[in-house]
């Protein structure tokens, strides 16, 4: 077993896209924002599910152990002790002196996971044992889950079985209480849900296959930690916001680059206005969001929010068929574009091969070719529009399989 945390990346997203319908939708979390809504951009909502039934939540993935505890009931985690013998002997008199956050960036750092050192084998509330491919313990943590409901709390383990093992009791040690969440469970599930309260499993999310985004209340660092209304996205789900746009009905997500921070889409599509007391949309504002299977982008632009009475968010959506094609080289965008000095040709090779770049006016007069040494995947190269005047270019790759072109607007 390898348990390991991966760090947020950004991918440049294809152009080889053909815009579809503009169809019109709306999520809702219920009033008071009282429920966790999955939503599928390909179907509508999943499964709308109230969410304040859980207080834990442990990653079900096989190679992760990211656990987060559920802010939207106001779940608190406190450091107790970084000495885990003293599970009999803990002073209880504090118990609010460092407190953990769910990260709002990534699925991988929940408030047990914060304290990781960079390059290390700790995951925060435990450490890897590289002989044993086990995780032990080496914290203890208090735990708030109600008015005067505190718990300690010791993960105790995550085994080569994939198993977590965990127990806690009241802060006097009495009603202790011994747990196991077994991943095989749930193989097709992002988390495994455990409440306190009820000190029981919960199966409460679908496949994580079946679904793109979660609208939900979620806590934000904004700079402290502040309880919002918003969107975030499914693992393996990627998107970018672009302001400001001239047209959101006619947006192109020619040369953007792609980011997994599951909050990309968030909550600051919104604001309300206390002069008004209402909710305004930011306009001049669209996301593009590549889906959970990877074969379609998708243009959302938010169009209303009705606020705590129903929870209720508006949107446009608008899908791009996409994805990587068998041909010699598929162009995957210019970038900035327009151009002052110089853009960034982006292109798949589907082999290791040679090819030539060429721009062109629009007139067909040649201005640059260039012999270009592509790798099989991903590649770029600099064309330098410094000595080109003001206009459009015709940008083309040429291969033993043929020729693709893209346009290039130079404009100082």
């Amino acid at each position: 077993m390898r348990i390991r945390f991966t760090s947020l990346f950004i991918t440049l997203f294809s152009l080889s896209t053909y815009a579809q319908t503009t169809v019109n939708d709306s999520a809702s979390i219920g009033a008071n924002y009282s429920n966790q809504t999955f939503y599928s951009l390909t179907t509508g909502t999943v499964l709308s599910i109230d969410n304040s039934n859980w207080d834990l939540a442990f990653h079900a993935d096989n190679k992760e152990a990211s656990i987060f505890v559920n802010s939207k009931r106001d779940v608190k985690l406190y450091l107790a002790s970084n000495d885990t013998n003293q599970w009999n002997s803990l002073d209880t008199t504090i118990k609010s002196v460092k407190q953990y956050h769910n990260s709002d960036s990534s699925w991988l750092f929940g408030a047990f996971n914060r304290e990781v050192l960079a390059g290390s084998f700790e995951y925060g509330w435990g450490t890897y044992n590289s002989t044993t491919h086990e995780i032990y313990a080496n914290k203890i943590y208090f735990i708030n889950y109600g008015v005067n409901l505190w718990k300690k709390i010791i993960i105790s383990k995550h085994d080569v079985n994939y198993t977590y093992y965990f127990r806690y009791a009241n802060l006097d040690g009495t009603n202790e209480v011994s747990a196991r969440i077994r991943k095989a469970d749930y193989s097709k599930k992002n988390f495994i849900y455990y409440s306190l309260v009820t000190q029981t499993i919960l199966d409460r999310e679908p496949s994580y296959p079946s679904y793109d985004l979660i609208f939900h209340q979620y806590e934000e660092e904004i700079p402290s930690y502040y309880k919002v209304t918003g969107v975030q996205l499914n693992r393996n789900v990627k998107a970018k916001k672009v302001y400001p746009v001239n047209d959101v009905n006619t947006a192109t997500a020619s040369g953007i680059l792609l980011s997994k921070n599951i909050s990309t889409v968030g909550r600051d599509w919104k604001a309300y206005d206390v002069n008004l007391s209402k909710w305004s949309i930011e306009d001049s504002t669209v996301y593009f969001v590549q889906d959970i299977s990877g074969t379609k982008l998708w243009r959302m632009v938010f169009t209303g929010f009705a606020g705590g009475s129903t929870g209720r968010m508006y949107f446009t959506k608008t899908a791009f068929a996409s994805g990587i094609n068998e041909t010699a080289v598929t162009p995957l965008g210019l970038y900035p574009n327009p151009s002052k000095t110089s853009s960034q040709f982006n292109f798949y090779a589907n082999k290791s091969q040679p090819l030539t770049l060429i721009v062109s006016d629009l007139n067909g007069r040649l201005v640059l070719t260039e012999p270009i040494t592509a790798q099989q995947g991903f590649n770029e190269c600099t064309i330098n529009t410094c000595t080109l005047g003001n206009g459009t270019y015709l940008v083309q790759m040429q291969s033993n399989e043929g020729l693709t072109t893209q346009k290039l607007m130079v404009n100082r």
